[in-house]
């Protein structure tokens, strides 16, 4: 059972409406305070993130230290590691972490663990299938983000058939943030311009729903702090 709860005064009818507008939203304050607080101060304080590649020909996920390869033989890597303006395809550079509940001793990690469990509880599902008119999400997996400067994620639209997705989120976890520090998650118009963006924020949840496309601009060089998020889909059974 995990410590996590909604926060309680969430007018679901409201976001529903909201909801059913453009299929996407941005919903302020939906973890109880104390929540937020508990999980956004473990993300902040983990030290145990892998670098996700997916750039310029290249695919690997490499675990960090420090922010730094944590085989140095391998920080060349991570160097060398570039975007294909060329390539039309989705490529990211960003920081993930697992959710795990323990580590390979047993030891409980931080508060982050619980997350997978309250996200599948049913307040929670509850709470989704209200928002979306949605009765077949059935479960939501989870990975924690970390976005540094110059980290990035391309438009793609998330759709994959085999893997039931309904609808993606972004469960933001990120303190004092500005638009101009990029990181901000953008929706691409079909005239090409950007219909809509969310900004990173201190416990907001993003949903919309799959297929749509998305991107995450990248963060900005003078990026005062890092982005930090728990994503994933609302999938059936």
């Amino acid at each position: 059972m995990s410590r996590l709860a909604l926060a309680p005064d969430l007018d679901v009818e409201a976001l529903a409406a909201a909801f059913a507008v453009r299929r996407r939203l941005r919903i302020p304050g939906v973890l109880a305070p104390d929540s937020a607080e508990a999980v956004t101060a473990a993300m902040e304080a983990f030290n145990g993130w892998s670098l996700a590649v997916n750039a310029g020909g290249e695919q690997f996920e490499l675990p960090l230290k420090d922010g730094r390869a944590a085989d140095p033989g391998k920080q060349s890597w991570i160097d060398g590691a570039r975007l294909d303006a060329a390539d039309g395809r989705m490529q990211y550079l960003y920081d993930t972490r697992r959710m795990l509940v323990e580590n390979e001793a047993g030891t409980p990690i931080d508060i982050v663990g619980e997350v997978p469990v309250f996200l599948n509880s049913e307040p929670f599902l509850d709470f989704v299938r209200k928002v979306t008119g949605d009765p077949r999400i059935a479960l939501v997996d989870a990975q924690g983000t970390r976005y540094r400067t110059g980290q990035v994620l391309t438009t793609h639209d998330d759709n994959l058939a085999e893997k039931g997705r309904l609808y993606a989120y972004v469960l933001s976890l990120t303190r004092e943030w500005y638009a101009d520090w990029g990181g901000v998650l953008i929706f691409p118009g079909e005239d090409g311009h950007i219909d809509q963006g969310f900004v990173p924020s201190f416990n907001g949840l993003n949903l919309f729903a799959v297929p749509m496309a998305h991107a995450v601009t990248q963060v900005a060089t003078f990026a005062a702090r890092d982005r930090f998020s728990i994503t994933g889909w609302l999938r059936t059974g």
